[in-house]
């Protein structure tokens, strides 16, 4: 039997495949038992992080974030998005270089919070209303904290500065601002448009509701996993080898590494150790806008397939980053104030409970957030 040159390289590429695939299968192997032989050499620690976080989820995150999660899914729905996208889509097409119907969930990721904008791009995509490359590009500069984690939360609990919290706003809603024009510099305006707004759903309040709940779990489940992860990492010396590696290349002491690090692995980590360590804002202000890889993990998982290559959009995500933290200098500058490090107590940031409300009511809307899921899947398959 003779095989032709088309036949060879079919034949090399699946078995380049399946010795991908076995490579990958043996990783998650091993990463299984050593993160199982870590568990059981640090419980204690483990318990305590992920503790933590659930107290952070039930306090600050869910009561937060869920009703601009949901606000955002209700446009989306009910047609209100259409109508404020005419009224915008001049900004929206010229500035962004996107569709008008993109109006609304611009706006609600930069106040709204990380994965708001994600949450209404998926949505726009699903209906048909952008492109896939469109929504790519929707994801290089949708992705930021809000209003009430920086102000509210990072700016007035932790910092103990309201107005430290605002310029750390505006500096990563400017840089985002200064992304989403970079990214839609040379594609062309689309096309100005003149149909009717689509007829609201009836269900709309519900669909909105389920949308916002199934949200919320994701993210505050991503946040407990991480925060284990992130104990993990500590007990075994990853994170500390880390920081050193990141502290020898000079351009950043001991405690900024530590920050840096903590706030690529998870935002609110972040704020907390930075707070501890007692850093310059313009580290807070990168690591709001990179977001961190649990924010990441959140964002791609709203969609069934990313929109965006991965390695263009963590180009962007570290872009955000450095710009955010020039312009809080650029800020700071133009309005001078006393320096500021970190002004409330190291242990400020275990404080939360005071900040949203009780552990008890962000249980009480997790498990509303439950219930919705439940009824919604089961009307679904009735359907």
């Amino acid at each position: 039997m003779k095989w032709n040159s088309g036949q060879i390289k079919s034949a090399i590429g699946r078995w380049k495949a399946r010795r991908l695939r076995d490579n990958f299968t043996g990783a998650a192997v091993l990463l299984f038992l050593c993160a199982a032989w870590a568990l059981l050499a640090f419980p204690k620690e483990v318990q305590s992080s992920v503790k933590n976080s659930i107290l952070y989820c039930l306090t600050v995150l869910a009561p937060s974030l869920f009703p601009f999660l949901a606000l955002t899914s209700f446009a989306m729905y009910s047609g209100a998005g259409d109508i404020l996208g005419n009224r915008l889509g001049f900004l929206t097409r010229y500035v962004f270089r996107l569709p008008a119907a993109c109006a609304v969930p611009i706006f609600m990721s930069f106040v709204g919070g990380y994965p708001a904008g994600a949450k209404g791009a998926e949505l726009l995509l699903r209906q048909g209303k952008i492109t896939k490359e469109q929504a790519g590009r929707m994801m290089l500069f949708c992705v930021n904290p809000g209003i009430a984690f920086v102000v509210t939360f990072l700016g007035g609990a932790v910092l103990g500065s309201f107005r430290v919290g605002w310029l750390l706003f505006f500096s990563v809603t400017a840089s985002g601002v200064l992304l989403g024009l970079f990214s839609g510099l040379f594609s062309p305006v689309p096309p100005k448009e003149n149909g009717m707004p689509e007829k609201p759903q009836g269900d709309a309040l519900i669909r909105s509701a389920a949308d916002a709940s199934s949200s919320v779990m994701k993210m505050c489940g991503c946040i407990v996993l991480f925060a284990g992860i992130s104990a993990l990492l500590h007990c075994c010396g990853a994170f500390q080898f880390c920081s050193r590696l990141l502290a020898s290349s000079g351009l950043f002491t001991p405690m900024e590494s530590s920050a840096l690090v903590s706030f690529l692995l998870e935002v609110t980590e972040g704020v907390g150790a930075a707070s501890k360590l007692r850093v310059s804002p313009p580290f807070f202000a990168f690591g709001l806008a990179f977001g961190g890889f649990c924010v990441h993990l959140q964002v791609f998982s709203v969609f069934g397939k990313f929109p965006a290559k991965k390695w263009i959009f963590y180009v962007f995500r570290f872009l955000h980053g450095i710009a955010a933290a020039g312009c809080y200098l650029l800020l700071i500058r133009l309005l001078p104030s006393d320096p500021v490090t970190a002004l409330a107590p190291a242990g400020a940031v275990q404080n939360i409970a005071a900040l949203s409300g009780t552990a008890a009511g962000g249980l009480s809307l997790l498990l509303m957030c439950m219930a919705f899921l439940v009824i919604s899947t089961k009307e679904e398959k009735i359907e």
